[in-house]
């Protein structure tokens, strides 16, 4: 090795262990590590070594709960009864371009979702449950949103708001048992949300997971049936269908909905509130018009083996019309209990 190429290596040796690079490399380890103990990313770091988990995806889970709810009752009375609220649900994020060519696009779906009251039986045999085969949201989020029209040249126009579209197929519910118009005799029935879609306009426009204020306008068709009327000389009515009289309902573009979902950076509190208000044609030829509203709120409170458990408040109401002699039913329910759950991210 001559001496020209030994002082070379000498000199780069040199340069490399007092460049600015090599003389941060040990803090800047440091510095991540406390600020992982300060919170900063989805995991923190313990002073003992030990990784857990301070940031949550709720919307990606399995999830199993028990509940206390307070429910109107076949007699109008209210009554309290256990609930388990069980499902699977997960929440993809897409993020494309930055500045002001940013796009985001949020998809959460939901599968087997809902609720079941074990001593609540609305039917013989079965019990009060409100539950959906599956359901899905897909919001789109443009940092600058446009119309462009298709004149010559085309023009493109602010459109301030993120769009999206939302979708149920299969909901299934057994609600409070409403009465027969006259003698008041309880007329049992089953709801069938064949297929529901809306298109969602958000002038809130966040860009941030599980954070929307939803202005939402669609479809939807239902399906009642209700129990046969009883014979005047018939055994006292059970709770069964029998031979049910089925009413179809079907909302040509008249459903309105109004959604607000909120959720803490950490994921740790959860709300979604919702309202609906469906004006829709029944095969009694005639125009009827259904209402809903609820609210979820969900805070956790610990995570074992980086698993959340999470405290949950419901609450629900849903006015269905009146249809063939039975009379209309207000359905109003409120829930508090445990969530337990296997996260999926």
């Amino acid at each position: 090795m001559t001496a020209r190429r030994l002082a070379a290596l000498l000199v780069m040796a040199a340069a490399a262990a007092l460049s600015p690079r090599a003389g941060r490399a040990e803090p800047a380890r440091e510095e991540s590590e406390e600020s992982e103990r300060a919170g900063g990313g989805d995991t923190a770091v313990s002073e003992e070594g030990r990784r857990f988990r301070v940031r949550f995806d709720p919307a990606s889970r399995v999830w199993l709960g028990v509940a206390s709810a307070l429910h109107r009752g076949a007699g109008g009375a209210i009554e309290i009864e256990p609930e388990i609220d069980a499902g699977l649900s997960y929440r993809a994020r897409s993020v494309t371009g930055s500045g002001p060519g940013r796009v985001v696009w949020q998809a959460d779906h939901r599968v087997l979702a809902g609720r079941v009251s074990p001593a609540g039986q609305a039917l013989d045999g079965v019990p009060a449950l409100d539950a959906a085969l599956y359901g899905a949201s897909f919001l789109r989020h443009d940092e600058s949103p446009r119309v462009v029209l298709p004149m010559s040249p085309p023009i493109a126009v602010p459109f301030p708001f993120d769009i999206g579209v939302e979708a149920e197929v299969g909901r299934v519910s057994i609600p409070s048992i409403p009465r027969r118009q006259g003698d008041g005799s309880p007329a049992p029935l089953i709801r069938l949300g064949v297929a529901r879609a809306t298109a969602i306009l958000d002038p809130w426009r966040t860009g941030e997971a599980g954070r929307s204020f939803e202005i939402g306008l669609g479809v939807r068709y239902d399906i009642d049936a209700y129990a046969e009327s009883p014979s005047p000389r018939a055994a006292p009515a059970r709770r069964t269908l029998g031979e049910p009289r089925v009413v179809h309902r079907i909302a040509p573009m008249t459903a309105g909905s109004l959604r607000l979902r909120l959720q803490s950076g950490d994921g740790l509190t959860v709300f979604d509130g919702r309202g609906d208000v469906v004006p829709h044609w029944t095969s009694e030829e005639r125009w009827r018009v259904l209402v809903r509203s609820a609210a979820h709120v969900e805070r956790i409170l610990a995570a074992i083996d980086d698993q959340p458990i999470a405290a949950v408040i419901e609450g629900e109401y849903r006015l269905l019309p009146p249809a063939l002699d039975v009379q209309a039913v207000h359905d109003l329910r409120v829930s508090l209990g445990l969530a337990f759950t296997l996260a999926l991210r």
